[in-house]
């Protein structure tokens, strides 16, 4: 369906890209096309219209929305949050409508998915990141498991829908044979590089289990798992072959990101010259699996930090699309431009540590906001959904299950997908986390992973919707061309067709 946007007349340049990126962002969601010049007017299939009334040359078929986003400063915190009620719809408003009229949900969105609020937040944590009190969702105390971004974008689809009845409520997907899209990745925050290291990294965890976590039997579990191992057992933290190998029997094909070099004490504790890294790089290829970059703890530091990291490893005859960052440590004021010298195609560190949630408010892929050059960013970023971690307090492996399925079915109802999980390799075996946690994973991906409901790594998902950004003016079209050209040696043919 072809749609024209009406901007307020009154509309800077600023007011202008900013709604323009939210409407285009609609529209890829849902498989629109976005007209936003007048001379596409009377081609379009229906408007929507900051305008008392739509002009002629549009007919009647326009959705009238209110005039109320104010463009502010990054620096600025964004306005307190308003309820919102309407049928069976509740919500939560940036901006309070007048009377009966109807909110301005391109501008909620923008709000949501640009994490505008964000920029304004100066307190930080114990590793530099935003401290979740002082975020948006912190200090308003809001509900992070309610994508609100894709909330305001069902109800304006609905009102499209009261004019036009024939077309779908529900986002296309823009592959016809997935219904839903799960992104699975891999941080290697760990690797096994000598017997001595691994045995003292399980004593500290066993120490975390039960000082910090409140998790004796676990604590006392890791100790004798130690012991074991300084008596000559197996390593319970050297897990990323045996899950590999469980991922690739059940035909997932998951992203691995590891880090290039280590200089801070919280980097991971390898680099690319340790034995058998590379090596192991090289044999996930084969398995159909994708490596990407983990960028190191302090890379968004210096303004070519990650883009040397990316470097480093295309150096060694891979072709990093895209990553993570350590710790999840970044502002987006540094992320977005580093990314975008580092040239790749996507990222997936929107999200949070112990939390399960929405960051941006949305259940789908999007480019970020650029707001240095008003404009959508060059890459998409895969918000992550939940990671390990966040299900480490939980006691219970049946209600961690639950607590973790409900994000899956509001991901799916709202839309089709473009999320990513992060569980690491050393969650798994009990050596780290506890065992019911690397349960979790595998009943996911047992009941989840299907033709209809893929799992896949995050260069092929973006190479199967990159084409719906395009489309809708987000991204720019050598994007694709990139995306291919630089993908990673292809899975084995029966891996394909597992």
């Amino acid at each position: 369906m072809r749609i024209f946007l009406e901007l307020p007349i009154d509309a800077g340049p600023v007011h202008r890209a900013r709604l323009g990126y939210a409407f285009r962002l609609f529209c890829a969601i849902y498989g629109h096309q976005p007209l936003l010049e007048h001379k596409d007017a009377r081609s379009a299939d229906i408007s929507i219209s900051y305008l008392p009334a739509c002009r002629k040359s549009v007919g009647e078929r326009c959705v009238r929305i209110s005039n109320l986003y104010l463009p502010r400063a990054p620096h600025r915190p964004a306005p307190p949050p308003i309820q919102y009620v309407h049928g069976d719809d509740m919500t939560i408003l940036h901006y309070e409508p007048v009377d009966s009229c109807s909110p301005d949900w391109l501008a909620e969105i923008f709000e949501w998915v640009s994490c505008a609020d964000e920029y304004s937040v100066t307190e930080r944590d114990s590793v530099g990141r935003p401290l979740f009190a002082a975020t948006y969702a912190g200090r308003h105390r809001i509900d992070i498991r309610i994508p609100y971004a894709a909330i305001a974008m069902q109800i304006l689809q609905r009102e499209i829908c009261k004019l036009i009845p024939q077309e779908a409520t529900h986002p296309t997907s823009p592959d016809k044979a997935v219904s839903h899209f799960i992104i699975t990745t891999h941080d290697i925050d760990y690797f096994p590089v000598g017997r001595v290291n691994a045995v003292q990294r399980l004593i500290r965890n066993a120490v975390i289990s039960c000082l910090l976590a409140n998790r004796p039997s676990l604590g006392m579990q890791q100790a004798r798992l130690a012991v074991k191992m300084a008596l000559g057992g197996p390593n319970p933290l050297d897990q990323i072959s045996i899950l590999a190998k469980e991922e690739r029997r059940r035909g997932i094909s998951a992203s691995y990101y590891f880090m290039v070099w280590h200089l801070h004490r919280l980097d991971a504790n390898y680099t690319l010259k340790h034995p058998g890294v590379l090596e192991t790089m090289r044999w996930l290829e084969s398995q159909g699996m994708e490596i990407g970059v983990h960028g190191s703890y302090t890379c968004l530091d210096s303004s070519s930090g990650f883009e040397c990291e990316v470097a480093s490893l295309r150096a060694q005859g891979f072709h990093p699309q895209g990553g993570r960052q350590h710790w999840l440590r970044y502002t987006l004021d540094r992320l977005i431009p580093a990314l975008e010298r580092a040239d790749v195609s996507y990222d997936t560190s929107l999200g949070w540590s112990e939390r399960i949630g929405f960051r941006a408010g949305a259940c789908f892929s999007f480019p970020p906001y650029n707001f240095e050059q008003e404009r959508a960013a060059s890459f998409l970023e895969i918000p992550m959904l939940m990671m390990d971690q966040a299900l480490w307090g939980e006691h219970n492996e049946e209600q961690l299950f639950e607590k973790a399925v409900a994000m899956f079915a509001t991901s799916r109802r709202m839309g089709w997908g473009g999320v990513s999980l992060l569980w690491h390799p050393a969650a798994f075996g009990g050596g780290w986390l506890s065992p019911e946690v690397g349960n979790i994973y595998w009943r996911f991906a047992d009941r989840y992973s299907s033709q209809l409901e893929r799992w896949v790594n995050a260069s092929t998902f973006v190479q199967s919707v990159s084409q719906r950004y395009v489309d809708a003016g987000l991204l720019p079209a050598e994007r694709i061309f990139k995306t291919r050209e630089g993908q990673f040696n292809p899975p084995p043919e029966e891996f394909v067709h597992a």
